[in-house]
């Protein structure tokens, strides 16, 4: 078995654009290595017997280190906040250059009650290695931490009581942005993540466009960070340059308000958030739009909120016991005015007013390891093991169309013995109509990173993903489409749609270890494959899809930026309007996994993962 899948493995590889010479027998004598030779060694004995005793350990589970202390007092609590020139995964050194003296010189480090306040362990109280992992872990969800440990001060601990240091590392607070710059267009805009180290969120953009009338705006907004210890986010945002929901051009005016409360360990009861604002669409493009513009005003209201059954009925249980969510929601998106080219009787979830009341039971029994080289170049990263099933009923309307809705999301989350990462997952839903089921709809798979393959002082993770998802008897639900991350990369019309769809995925990343002022860089190559079915329009396109390509990835970890990536990509069957080789470029690229127990009751999701359950 294991023979096969290796050679599995080398094969799609190659299909990737990796490519291998024929295995030769024995152990290769040493010599200088290519490149590409140096990949194909690492994988091959990455994958042979000896690959624990002398490689370093990339994925453990979060509570090994603490275990040995559970039950002990917690006597004292202190906190540590390092430097841009200092590692917690690598404490071997400093990292002193021009660019972290830089870092250090204008950025406020986070203040000890700002980090205070996300500390969720107490003195005087037993210490659970539970608990702490799980602190630990929501700390790194912070927006303006980048990494963070919770240890045991070995030197000053007691047979029966322990001292705890919280060490955490921040992103570089500040961080300019652009959405582009040309002689008659120019967006730029700059974000505080952590203003003065408190945890306050600001930002600004600015757009001056000589196409538009009038030919400038504003997007501004602020957060705060777990109010008064309360673990409540708040975040405000308005703007006059927002993208529409028609054609994403930025003559939308909006303001939204949101408050969230994570359920940030699985030992406390309490979460929810509420979203509420308006929008409205602005004729700023006449020349463009004419007299043709799309004319919509709408407001939102959103409000959740769920209770952890018995959540502290076993915080000091030395096992991890199967939690009970209850959580329910309502929503209301409302359309006062909706376009007068859209058809107020045919279903588009863009410009329909949907509201509903949905609640739901999660069941889970989650517990993570840390690792790295999935997402990020080397920070510390949380992958979750165990399940996670909700089972979602209740009553959601659009249009006129009033129904109730049973739906149920399953996932499961394995790490292996020789860690390599696997997660499989199950959305299904229905609708019931006048005792007909409408809208069922299904989608299932499975994704794949392989253990940390290493190639010299490369570090190499294999990517694979499949799923299937299809809609029965579809009414209102928007069709199966190819232009999201469950389809192809780049591929961008969504005339390509059906009532199923199979997906195939894979992708190579080589992760360098070298710096380039700050940054490492990651080659990558990928492809993918879908096949689209079941048209019910013959004006849609549908039948077998697929794009070849790679590219280059780079990512500072201190700055908040997220990924750089220079793509290029070839789709030979290209949607209208589009290229059949595309070269892209994309910035502040967010690669991220959901890192929460449990989400919003929501309707089955078939074209995206926004909630990030999906590796």
């Amino acid at each position: 078995m294991r023979i096969g899948f290796r050679h599995i493995v080398l094969l799609l590889f190659v299909c990737t654009g990796v490519h291998n010479s024929q295995a030769q027998s024995g152990e290769p004598a040493p010599r200088k290595r290519t490149f590409i030779g140096s990949i194909i060694y690492g994988i091959r004995t990455s994958f042979g017997k000896d690959t624990t005793g002398r490689r370093e350990s990339i994925t453990i589970l979060n509570t090994d280190a603490l275990l040995p202390y559970e039950g002990r007092i917690i006597r004292s609590i202190r906190t540590e906040q390092l430097g841009f020139e200092k590692n917690i995964s690598d404490s071997a050194g400093n990292f002193i250059y021009f660019g972290t003296r830089a870092l250090n010189a204008v950025h406020a480090t986070s203040r000890d009650r700002t980090i205070r306040r996300n500390v969720y362990l107490q003195t005087g109280t037993a210490f659970n290695p539970y608990l702490a992992a799980d602190n630990e872990r929501y700390l790194r969800t912070i927006g303006f931490i980048q990494d963070s440990r919770i240890a045991i001060d070995s030197s000053t601990s007691t047979a029966d009581s322990v001292d705890i240091i919280v060490t955490t590392k921040d992103l570089f607070a500040y961080s300019p942005s652009t959405g582009g710059l040309s002689p008659l267009r120019q967006r730029v805009g700059l974000t505080n993540i952590n203003l003065l180290g408190t945890g306050q969120k600001l930002s600004f953009s600015y757009l001056h466009d000589s196409r538009r009338d009038p030919g400038s705006g504003i997007d501004a907004g602020y957060g705060y960070n777990n109010i008064a210890g309360s673990f409540i986010n708040a975040n405000f945002n308005f703007s006059k340059i927002a993208r529409n929901i028609y054609d994403s051009r930025e003559d939308e005016e909006n303001f939204m308000l949101q408050l969230d409360r994570p359920l940030v360990s699985q030992y406390k009861r309490l979460a929810g958030g509420l979203s509420v604002g308006k929008g409205r669409s602005m004729n700023l493009y006449p020349n463009y739009y004419g007299g043709d513009y799309y004319r919509y005003d709408y407001g939102v209201g959103d409000v959740w909120v769920g209770y952890n059954l018995g959540a502290r009925k076993y915080l000091n249980d030395q096992k991890l016991h199967v939690k009970k969510f209850i959580g329910i929601r309502y929503f209301n998106y409302n359309f006062f005015e909706t376009p007068y080219q859209v058809n107020d009787k045919v279903f588009d979830q863009r410009f329909n007013s949907r509201q509903g009341i949905l609640a739901s039971l999660t069941l889970f029994r989650q517990y993570y390891y840390k690792t790295r080289y999935i997402y990020g170049f080397g920070i510390t990263e949380d992958i979750p093991a165990g399940f996670n099933v909700s089972i979602t009923a209740g009553w959601y309307k659009q249009l006129d169309l009033s129904r109730p809705y049973l739906g149920v999301d399953a996932y499961r989350y394995i790490v292996t013995r020789k860690r390599d990462i696997a997660g499989f997952f199950v959305r299904s839903g229905m609708f019931l109509n006048q005792g007909s089921i409408e809208d069922a709809s299904l989608m299932f798979g499975g994704s794949f990173f392989t253990r940390v393959l290493f190639a010299g002082n490369k570090r190499i993770r294999q990517y694979f993903r499949g799923s299937y998802s299809a809609i029965v008897n579809r009414v209102a639900l928007n069709p199966l489409r190819i232009n999201n991350t469950l389809g192809v990369r780049n591929f961008n019309s969504d005339l390509a749609s059906g009532n199923s769809r199979f997906a195939l995925r894979s992708e190579t990343f080589i992760f360098l270890q070298e710096k380039y002022f700050g940054f490492r860089l990651a080659p990558f190559a990928s492809g993918d494959f879908v096949y689209l079915g079941n048209n019910q329009s013959t004006t849609d396109a549908s039948g077998i899809f697929y794009g070849l390509g790679g590219g280059m990835r780079a990512r500072n970890e201190n700055l908040v930026f997220g990924t750089f990536e220079l793509r290029g990509i070839i789709i030979p069957r290209k949607g209208t309007g589009d290229n059949r080789f595309k070269i892209s470029v994309a910035v502040n690229l967010q690669f991220r996994y959901n890192s929460s127990y449990v989400s919003k009751p929501d309707i089955a999701e078939l074209n995206g993962d926004v909630t990030g359950d999906i590796y």
